[in-house]
């Protein structure tokens, strides 16, 4: 479905997934750069701007210039303009809850400008979403954010990190490029309204997180379903050794609608088919009437999975990635991972 080294990225925009129609080669990235680059040479020194954790207190102040840069960014590259919230308001407390060393605010004077979240599984780290205020952008400031987050991650042991970001702005595609990540994977929307059913025998909720190294060395989703619990947004499911979280409480779109299921993993089928049907039930028994996730590209037996179990695709994303083990989501075991 989706080529490594070289691919072509047919995209819609959606309710949940927010991407123009665009074909995309990566050799072609660097006339892309140059013809719309654009004015980003001004920057800001040092003594201007400084980096710092995130706070509680901050939250308000981060979702109001990540909705606006996301708003910004979606006319300037649809044409449309998009009113009301993009995020749900339980993004901040989440992430907050889910990586307090990796996530940082930008402060100018003491206005807070720009905001980063991080995820680190154990070894395996990714950041966003990245928002930069609109009247800030354009002075580095993406850039001194996004220098925090590797240096954070690697200092607590991460050999992979990534992002996912839209493929037609090129000058995020640049940012991230200059930084040493690479555009050579996806990440894949599906989506289908949840199936009524009761959890099968066996399935554990919210027990305890089994060993997920098949998936990448020293992977740990431990964290999320501690998040999970805390902030009341959903539960963790296990069968086996296999693993998902279900969020009911949405804690990335702004759409009460859904259920937002950030990561499904599993090593075997049987194992993966067990964990949908478990999220859909958790999904109805709260009211929810769709369910979305996300998979890598390089996985295509996940894809097939969803789609024989009725799910559809939605738009896609680049996804970049830097570190050891580039190809680790291509391997034999069944997986859904949402890098927004």
């Amino acid at each position: 479905m989706v080529g490594r080294a070289r691919f072509e990225l047919a995209v819609s925009w959606s309710q949940t997934r927010r991407f123009t129609g665009l074909s995309y080669r990566p050799r072609f990235l660097s006339r892309l750069i140059l013809d719309r680059l654009g004015p980003v040479s001004k920057k800001v020194s040092e003594s201007d701007v400084h980096i710092r954790p995130m706070l509680e207190a901050d939250l308000d102040a981060v979702l109001e210039i990540t909705n606006s840069a996301f708003r910004e960014l979606v006319e300037r590259t649809t044409g449309r303009r998009h009113d009301g919230p993009m995020f749900a308001s339980g993004l901040g407390r989440y992430r907050l809850s889910l990586d307090p060393l990796g996530c940082h605010v930008a402060v100018r004077g003491n206005e807070v400008v720009g905001a980063n979240f991080s995820v680190l599984r154990g070894r395996l780290g990714w950041f966003g979403p990245l928002a930069v205020r609109p009247g800030a952008q354009g002075l580095g400031i993406a850039q001194l954010l996004v220098q925090e987050f590797v240096r954070s991650a690697e200092a607590r042991g991460a050999t992979l990190m990534g992002l996912e970001t839209i493929a037609n702005s090129p000058q995020h595609v640049h940012l991230y490029m200059k930084l040493g990540f690479r555009p050579s994977w996806t990440g894949i929307s599906f989506r289908r309204e949840a199936r009524p059913g009761k959890l099968s025998p066996g399935v554990e909720v919210d027990g305890a997180v089994p060993e997920l190294s098949y998936a990448y060395p020293g992977y740990d989703a431990a964290n999320d379903a501690r998040a999970t619990r805390d902030t009341n947004s959903g539960v963790s499911l296990g069968y086996r050794d296999g693993f998902a979280i279900c969020h009911t409480v949405s804690t990335l779109w702004a759409d009460p609608a859904i259920a937002y299921v950030p990561l499904i993993v599993a090593p075997d089928r049987e194992t993966f088919d067990v964990l949908v049907r478990a999220v859909e039930s958790v999904a109805r028994e709260h009211g929810k009437m769709r369910v979305v996730t996300q998979v890598p590209g390089s996985s295509l037996a996940t894809q097939d999975a969803l789609l024989e179990h009725g799910y559809e695709t939605g738009g896609a994303a680049l996804r970049m990635k830097r570190g050891e083990s580039l190809d680790y989501d291509a391997g034999p075991f069944f997986y859904c991972d949402d890098w927004h």
